[in-house]
């Protein structure tokens, strides 16, 4: 039987509550506040110059994820009825904002990790290189790799999320240039052009060199730390499958919920309801908690384990988990 005749009743369930209407103006409204607290926060550095990096830098790359994590959004085409401004939301806040490329985005994360999350050599997710997240990933991995992960991995998975941000832009770019050169392809370049201009070439000219390539690697940084922030307590620490089975108690079983405080729950863009996502991508995210009350009182009735927990509890058991994942088989 198929996901959608398994969650029929539960999809009428959260059409009736009007979880999958978008709430785009509210969307646009959130991300101008973002970008203007952006905005301060850049121009707070230029003005008091380094005696304003430990409070704005963090800031800063706090609110670059929160907006990046729009094109999360926008690509699952859950932040309006319009395709055209879905797709605009996309190349805003990925390649012209964050560049990272929407190519890829699309085919890592909507196509490859969603239909596979937890699946071993399936889950790009799975594989932050050099980390293993399985047995069978260690094994596939080089020698030195291997001799690594044994022997760092529990140390330096979060210090290495540093290195994130560059390493996705790598592979994306790498993934762009073995596209086809149409309209999406040049839409990108030109996209990740204004975003190097933008951050870079124009601060440089005004402020300096050192300045503008110091502030920008420093916020990325620390971006990709919040990343990891974000997305490994919705996976890491639950079940490592060998197959996909293709049903929606594998997307269940793989994700969970993250309980936060309503302040800190706004600047996750919906991600800390990883189950309602995985099971419902086109909800938006304001609708998210209504959807995360329905879809936990449909899975109590049905005996089937909804997991929802404190997000530092969360944290420490991904954390746990990495320390010792190369060593343990998928299911």
């Amino acid at each position: 039987m198929s996901i959608e005749a398994n969650l029929g009743d539960l999809r009428a369930k959260l059409l009736a509550a009007g979880v999958f209407e978008p709430r785009e103006l509210r969307g646009w409204v959130k991300l101008a506040a973002l970008a203007t607290a952006l905005a301060g926060c850049l121009l707070g550095i230029a003005w008091l110059g380094w005696w304003g990096v430990p409070l704005a830098i963090p800031t800063a790359a706090a609110l670059s994820t929160s907006i990046a994590m729009f094109g999360h959004e926008g690509s699952h085409r859950s932040f309006s009825r319009s395709a055209r401004r879905n797709a605009l939301l996309v190349y805003l806040a990925f390649p012209m904002f964050a560049g990272l490329g929407a190519l890829y985005w699309r085919d890592k994360h909507d196509r490859r990790h969603h239909a596979h999350p937890n699946v071993e050599a399936l889950d790009p997710d799975l594989t932050p290189f050099p980390f293993a997240s399985s047995r069978g990933g260690h094994e596939a991995s080089g020698r030195a790799t291997r001799w690594f992960q044994r022997v760092f991995q529990r140390w330096l998975f979060w210090p290495m999320a540093t290195l994130m941000t560059i390493g996705m832009r790598r592979t994306s770019l790498a993934y762009l240039a073995h596209q086809p050169r149409r309209r999406a392809w040049w839409i990108e370049v030109g996209c990740l052009a204004v975003h190097y201009t933008g951050w870079i070439v124009v601060p440089a000219l005004v402020w300096g060199p050192l300045v503008a390539i110091g502030t920008y690697f420093a916020i990325w940084a620390l971006v990709g730390v919040y990343l990891a922030l974000v997305f490994a307590p919705a996976h890491m620490g639950l079940p490592v499958l060998a197959r996909p089975t293709h049903d929606w108690q594998h997307q269940v079983a793989t994700t969970r919920d993250l309980q936060l405080p309503r302040a800190v729950s706004f600047f996750f863009v919906g991600l800390d309801y990883q189950v309602e996502h995985h099971l419902f991508p086109r909800i938006p995210h304001q609708n998210l908690p209504l959807a995360a009350r329905i879809t936990r009182a449909w899975c109590q009735h049905r005996g089937v384990a909804h997991q929802a927990v404190p997000y530092l509890a969360a944290l420490a058991n991904s954390a746990r988990f990495m320390a010792s994942a190369w060593s343990r088989d998928a299911a």
